[in-house]
C-alpha cells in the first residue's frame, strides 16, 4: 500500500538515445499512473535540449549543467542516462546530494571508477539506488526466473544467451564513436546477458575463468578502438557449470535476443520467437513474420515496469528487485571478458571476483 500521495519528482541527466525515452516514460506515468513527475532534464548539448521541447513539452525545466538538476531541492530522484563515461561521476554527485538514483547500465566502463559508486551507495542505505538491468523487468524473463526458483528445472548448469541488434548503416558512425567510450560490445551489450546468467544460475555461483573472441563483419572501423561488431564468450564457474553468450550489432532481420537455461530436469527458452506481432504474411517468399526492429520495441514494457517499480520502491519504501552489488558483479565479469578478447587469453578471477590481468600484457592493451 502506498505511503505517499505525492508523486516522486525526477530529474533526468542526458536525453540522448535512452534518456529521452526514459523522460517520455515519466510523462506517460503522469497521465496513466501519476506517481512520478518529470521536473527537469539536463544535457550539455544545446541543440538536444531545444529539440526536446517538441517531445517533452515546454513545462519541463531544461539545463546545460547536470549539477543544476542534482542540486535542485525540489527534485527527489535522479535518472542518469548520460554518456557512459559520465555515469560514475554523476552517480556519485547524485548520491552525495541525497537523491534516489536510477542509473543506466553499466555503473562505469572500468572497475576502478565503479567501486567508489558502490561504496557510496552502501554508505547511504536510506537511498534507493537501482542500476537499470532492464531484462529483469520483462514479464517473460521473469516467468523463467520464477519457474527456475520453483525448482522445475532442478539444478541449473548452463546458460546460453543471444543478443543481436539490427544492423543500420546510418548509425555506423555513431557506434564507431561510441565504442571509444563504451568499453566494447562485451561491456556495453554483454552486461545484459551476464546479469541474466547470474540471476538464473544464482549469485553464489563464482566465475573461475572466461574466454571471449570477436570479429568485425560490417563495422570494420571498430577495430581502431579494439572492439568488434560480433563476439562470443564462454564462462566457466568454479562448480564446473557453464555459460555461453553471443552478441552482434549486425543482424539484418531485426533485433533478436533470447535465452536458454538448462537444468537437470529440463530446459527453458525465453523469447525465441522475435516476431513483432501475431501477423503472418504469405507471399512468393513463403510464410513470413515481421521482427522487432530494435531493443526498445522489444523491451518497451520492461522499461515501463522498471520505472514504476523504482518509483514504488521510493514512495512505499519497498525493496528493489536487485541491488548495486548485482550490477557490480556483472561488471567484473564483463571486464574479464573484455580482457580475454583483447589479450586472446583465458582470464581467471580472484577470490573477490575480480578478473586477473594476464601476465606480460600492458594494462593499456586491455
Amino acid at each position: 500500500m502506498s505511503t505517499s500521495n505525492q508523486p516522486l519528482r525526477f530529474g533526468v541527466l542526458g536525453i540522448g538515445r535512452m534518456g529521452i525515452r526514459h523522460a517520455l516514460n515519466l510523462l506517460v506515468q503522469v497521465v496513466n499512473e501519476p506517481r512520478a513527475q518529470l521536473v527537469a532534464v539536463a544535457d550539455p548539448r544545446k541543440d538536444v535540449l531545444e529539440a526536446s521541447k517538441e517531445i517533452l513539452g515546454e513545462n519541463v525545466k531544461r539545463f546545460i549543467s547536470e549539477e543544476d538538476v542534482i542540486n535542485d531541492p525540489s527534485i527527489q530522484a535522479i535518472l542518469v542516462a548520460s554518456d557512459t563515461t559520465q555515469h560514475p561521476i554523476l552517480a556519485l554527485k547524485a548520491i552525495k546530494a541525497g537523491k534516489h538514483l536510477l542509473l543506466e547500465k553499466p555503473i562505469a566502463v572500468n572497475l576502478d571508477d565503479a567501486a567508489p559508486v558502490v561504496a557510496e551507495a552502501k554508505r547511504n542505505p536510506h537511498l534507493k539506488i537501482l542500476v537499470g538491468m532492464s531484462r529483469r523487468f520483462d514479464d517473460s524473463y521473469r516467468e523463467a526466473f520464477n519457474r527456475i526458483q520453483s525448482g522445475e528445472l532442478g539444478d541449473v548448469f548452463h546458460y546460453y544467451g543471444v543478443t543481436n541488434d539490427q544492423y543500420n548503416a546510418e548509425i555506423v558512425d555513431f557506434f564507431v564513436g561510441y565504442s571509444k567510450v563504451s568499453g566494447s560490445i562485451l561491456v556495453d551489450c554483454g552486461i545484459h546477458d551476464v546479469d541474466l546468467m547470474r540471476w538464473y544460475m544464482g549469485p553464489n555461483e563464482k566465475v573461475k575463468k572466461v574466454y571471449a573472441a570477436g570479429y568485425n563483419a560490417r563495422m570494420h572501423r571498430l577495430k581502431e578502438s579494439r572492439d568488434a561488431d560480433n563476439s562470443v564468450a564462454t564462462i566457466v564457474f568454479e562448480s564446473g557449470k557453464l555459460a555461453n553468450i553471443y552478441l552482434s550489432r549486425t543482424a539484418i532481420h531485426g533485433h533478436e535476443c533470447w535465452a536458454q537455461i538448462t537444468g537437470e530436469n529440463g530446459m527453458i527458452k525465453v523469447n525465441t520467437d522475435n516476431a513483432m506481432n501475431r501477423v503472418t504474411l504469405a507471399d512468393e517468399h513463403g510464410y513470413r513474420k515481421l521482427t522487432t526492429q530494435d531493443y526498445y520495441d522489444r523491451f518497451r514494457g520492461a522499461f515501463a515496469n522498471e520505472m514504476r517499480e523504482f518509483t514504488s520502491a521510493v514512495l512505499d519504501n519497498t525493496p528493489l528487485p536487485l541491488n548495486i552489488d548485482d550490477a557490480f558483479e556483472a561488471s567484473k565479469i564483463c571486464v574479464g571478458l573484455q580482457m580475454a578478447f583483447r589479450s586472446d587469453e583465458q582470464i581467471f578471477f580472484d577470490e573477490n571476483g575480480y578478473p586477473i590481468p594476464p601476465k606480460g600484457i600492458a594494462p593499456s592493451r586491455l
